[in-house]
C-alpha cells in the first residue's frame, strides 16, 4: 500500500567522528546527549532490572531443563507486554498525541488478510511474544548454561563487564547488517524477511514481528560471546536489547510528546528502510551503508540516488 505522507524530519547525517573532517569532540557530546540518552541508557536499567530481580539464578542453569527455558519465556512474555504494549497503547489505543511526529497519517491495519488474523496489531503481537520470545529464551538459557558449566569465557571485573556492554552496541551494529543484508537475497527474503516488511506503516509490535527462521539469526548476537569474553548479563543484556529496543524505532513515531516537551522516539533512519527496502541495512551508529552505497538520508537528493541505482540494477 503507498504512503500516506505524514512527519518527516530533516535529512539525517552520519555521526560527528564520521563526518569530514572528524569531530572527535562532537562524537562524544552525540553519544551521550543523543545515541545513550534516553534510549540506550533505558535497555541497560531494564536489563539490569530483569537479570537481578527476574532471572533464575545461575546454579539453575547447571543442568539445563526445558522449565528453565518455559520460565525465562514467561518472563520475556511479561516485560514486552509491559514495555511494548504499554508504547502501543499510548501511541496506537489511547493516541495521546494524536498524529504528531507521526511518519504516516494512516493507522495500523485491521481488516488486510495479508496479516495473520486480518489484523496487523495481533499478527504483529504473535510474531513477536511466540516466536521472538520463546528463541530469545532458549538463546539466554544456552548461554547461561554454557556459563554455569564454565565453558566458555567470562569477565569477572566489574569495570570490564560495564566496558563490555557498552561495546555490545557497536557489535551488534555489524551483527544486524550482516544478518540483515542477507536476508534480503532471495530466496531468504522471500522465505523469511517478507514477513517483517509486510509492516510499511509500522508500530511498537512491529519491531521483532519476524519469521522464526530470522528470529534465529537476529537473536543470536549473544552468540559472539562464546569465542570473546563476555557475562551473563551482558547475555541478558543482548537479548533484553534485541527484544525491546526495536519498539520505539519501530513506533511510527519520530518524537514522544510528553507534556511540554517531546524525547527521541522513532528511527527514522530504518523507517526509510520499511518505505524503500533496498537501504539502510543497518544502523546509524555505525554507518555501514555509507561505506557500501545504501545510505538514505531523506532528502530529495538520496532518493535519487536510489532511483538511479535500481533502474542500473534492472538494466
Amino acid at each position: 500500500m503507498a504512503r500516506t505522507k505524514g512527519y518527516d524530519p530533516d535529512p539525517l547525517d552520519v555521526p560527528p567522528i564520521f563526518q569530514r573532517p572528524s569531530k572527535p569532540v562532537e562524537m562524544i557530546r552525540w553519544l551521550i546527549t543523543k545515541y545513550m540518552w534516553p534510549q540506550s541508557s533505558l535497555w541497560i536499567v531494564i536489563a539490569a532490572i530483569v537479570f537481578n530481580f527476574a532471572t533464575p539464578d545461575l546454579s539453575r542453569f547447571v543442568s539445563l531443563g526445558v522449565d528453565d527455558v518455559a520460565l525465562i519465556w514467561l518472563r520475556n512474555i511479561v516485560l514486552m507486554l509491559i514495555v511494548i504494549g504499554g508504547q502501543h497503547w499510548w501511541l496506537h489505543i489511547k493516541r495521546a498525541q494524536g498524529t504528531s511526529y507521526k511518519y504516516e497519517q494512516r493507522w495500523l491495519a485491521t481488516n488486510r488478510p495479508s496479516f495473520l488474523f486480518g489484523d496487523q496489531t495481533k499478527d504483529n503481537m504473535f510474531f513477536t511474544l511466540v516466536s521472538g520470545g520463546g528463541i530469545a529464551a532458549l538463546y539466554e538459557s544456552i548461554m547461561f548454561r554454557l556459563y554455569a558449566s564454565e565453558s566458555i569465557p567470562q569477565l569477572s571485573s566489574l569495570w570490564a563487564i560495564a566496558a563490555m556492554t557498552f561495546a555490545v552496541f557497536w557489535i551488534e551494529s555489524v551483527h544486524f547488517y550482516l544478518n540483515h543484508r542477507l536476508l534480503h537475497v532471495d530466496p531468504l527474503y522471500k522465505w523469511a524477511h517478507a514477513l517483517h516488511h509486510r509492516n510499511v506503516n509500522t508500530g511498537p509490535w512491529s519491531g521483532i514481528s519476524m519469521h522464526p527462521f530470522e528470529h534465529v539469526f537476529y537473536l543470536s548476537l549473544p552468540f559472539v560471546f562464546l569465542v570473546i569474553p563476555g557475562s551473563p548479563f551482558i547475555a541478558t543484556f543482548c537479548l533484553v536489547y534485541l527484544m525491546l529496543s526495536p519498539s520505539p524505532s519501530h513506533s511510527g513515531f519520530d518524537r514522544f510528546v510528553l507534556g511540554p516537551t517531546t524525547v527521541h522516539g522513532g528511527d527514522y533512519f530504518h523507517n526509510l528502510h520499511h518505505r524503500y527496502f533496498e537501504v539502510n541495512y543497518g544502523m546509524l551508529l555505525l554507518p555501514l551503508d555509507k561505506w557500501f552505497g545504501t545510505f538514505h538520508d531523506g532528502s530529495q537528493e538520496a532518493h535519487e540516488q536510489m532511483k538511479d541505482r535500481r533502474r542500473v540494477s534492472a538494466g
